[in-house]
Order: C-alpha cells, then structure tokens, then sequence
C-alpha cells in the first residue's frame, strides 16, 4: 500500500510565502528602525600635561546629535571609562567633600576648595513649538562623601542662557574591565524646557576632572594658603596604542550609543610634552568662576 503525500494547494503555498515574506520584511524593517533612532555620539580625550609618571589632567568632551543630525532624545545615564593605572584616587584631589543639600542651599560657594575634581561647560537642546532651544551653562564636579566603600561625586550643572536653573545628580567610580581601569558612572535626571514643554536633551559638554586650572586652599597657622593639587597620576609606561577611553550613553527612549577614543603614548625620544592650557570655555572670556571662590 503506497501513501499519499497531503500536498498543499498552490493557492495555500502562495499565501504561505506571502505571509513569511510580509513578517520578514516587517521584522527587518524595524531592526532597521531601531537603527536609525540611535543617536551618534563623538567622544574627545585629552591629557594635559602628559608625561608618564607624573600628575595631569583628564580633559574631555563630547557631542551628542539624533537620527538625521537632529536633537538627540534626552539622557538618563552615562558611563566614562578609563584606562587601568590612573591614580585618580591618589591624585590628591577630592580630599574634602560637599554634599547635595549643601549645593542646593548654597550652591558651590559653600563647597570646601578641596571637594572640587573639575569644572566645564555643557549645552542642551529642545525643539520647543517647532524651534531649537539651546540651554547652555557651567558645571563643576565635587567629591562627596564615600558611601559602600565606593568614591562617591555631585555633578552641579548652573544654567545660564536662556534659563537660570540648577540641576545637581550623582556619580560614582566602580571598577571596569580590560583594558580599562575604572568607570565614572553618571545618573542623569530629565530636565523640562519649560514647564509641561520637552525634556532637555545633553548635545555638548567640556569638562575637566584635575588640577588644571583649580586652586585649594589649606589652613596654615591663621592665614589660608593657596595650592595646586599633584593631579591625575599616570602610570610609568604607556600601553600600546595609546591610552583607552569609552563613554556609554542610554537615552530615554530606550536606545544606547557608544563612542571610543584614544590619546596616543608621548614620544619620550622626542622630548614629546603637551602644552598645558586652559580649557576652551576660558579662552579669551576670564577666569571661570568656579576657580575664583576662596572656599575654605
């Protein structure tokens, strides 16, 4: 007795192909989607000075821009990386510490000089009734007291132009993997434009984290003594290729970017020594004023 194969009528097969070519196509044009929301980021790493063994400081900045080069959605976290042997624990800096309710009641003024890590500048964007919002204005990072054995920072952002607000979160230091040493990872909290407007996206920022351009002050007998902090100090030999660095960032509308940099290994047959200089925010403007208040 022979079996009969239970074959599908050509009309059933048509709609079989038809209806997995249709999930496929849908399928993929959602990863392609997905895609395209991504924002793309540009991450910019200094160290100034660089000479190996000694302190310096982490200058760095990025730019954030949306699908097509437009506003990015607004962030929710991001993680900075850095290479292995960075001494930033014992780049005396952040040997004194200010807390949240300090900065809210009396902004950076009633922070300790020594609680200062680095200062900067950042721009946020918005499309408000169908026109681009910039909200640019000054940072500063401080230490905070230590919490589960962890290095603990306050990030104050002062608004400047065209709202005057303040907007203070939190970071903390945890370890990283190869070929990175460490991970300033940052909480940031959504910012409305204006009240039931958007939120404000992070397009730019320029921050330093060491000595550079801040000044402590300590207590000698009844006079308070101005100096500058030893810095970031660097390991005695550089790692081949350069020294590594990542940021991470997540957006509120669930996507995730990355962007690397690399700042390359001096050329000690050269004599190779960066110049030291003051971040761009001060450039032909003055002092900042975070570096001009005599705290104690």
């Amino acid at each position: 007795m022979k079996l009969r194969h239970s074959w599908p009528s050509t009309t059933a097969r048509w709609l079989s192909v038809t209806l997995l070519a249709f999930l496929l196509a849908n399928v993929g044009a959602a990863r392609a989607g997905a895609a395209e929301l991504a924002p793309v980021a540009r991450l910019h790493v200094g160290l100034v000075p660089e000479e190996l063994g000694k302190g310096t400081t982490i200058e760095f900045g990025f730019t954030i821009t949306g699908a097509g080069g437009g506003v990015p959605p607004p962030l929710t976290r991001i993680e900075l990386r850095y290479p292995d042997h960075i001494g930033i624990v014992t780049s005396g800096l952040g040997i004194a510490s200010c807390t949240q309710v300090v900065l809210e009641e009396e902004g950076v003024i009633g922070c300790p000089s020594r609680s200062l890590m680095g200062y900067g500048e950042a721009t946020g964007e918005a499309v408000l009734d169908g026109e681009l919002l910039e909200e640019s204005g000054q940072t500063a990072i401080f230490m905070a007291p230590l919490a589960n054995e962890r290095i603990n920072l306050e990030f104050y952002v002062n608004g400047e132009t065209p709202l005057e607000d303040q907007l203070i979160f939190p970071g903390v230091l945890t370890t990283a993997s190869p070929p990175y040493g460490g991970d300033l990872v940052i909480t940031v909290p959504l910012l409305p434009a204006l009240r039931e407007g958007p939120d404000i996206a992070l397009a730019r920022l320029h921050s330093t984290i060491g000595p550079l351009g801040v000044t402590y002050y300590e207590r000698v007998h009844r006079e308070f003594v101005p100096y500058r902090p030893s810095g970031i100090i660097l390991p005695p030999s550089c790692p081949l290729g350069g020294f590594p660095f990542a940021v991470s960032f997540a957006f509120a509308n669930g996507t995730n970017t990355t962007s690397h940099d690399y700042v390359r290994c001096p050329d000690a047959h050269a004599g190779y020594k960066r110049h030291e200089r003051a971040p761009r925010r001060q450039r032909g403007r003055g002092s900042t004023r975070f570096t001009q208040r005599r705290w104690r």
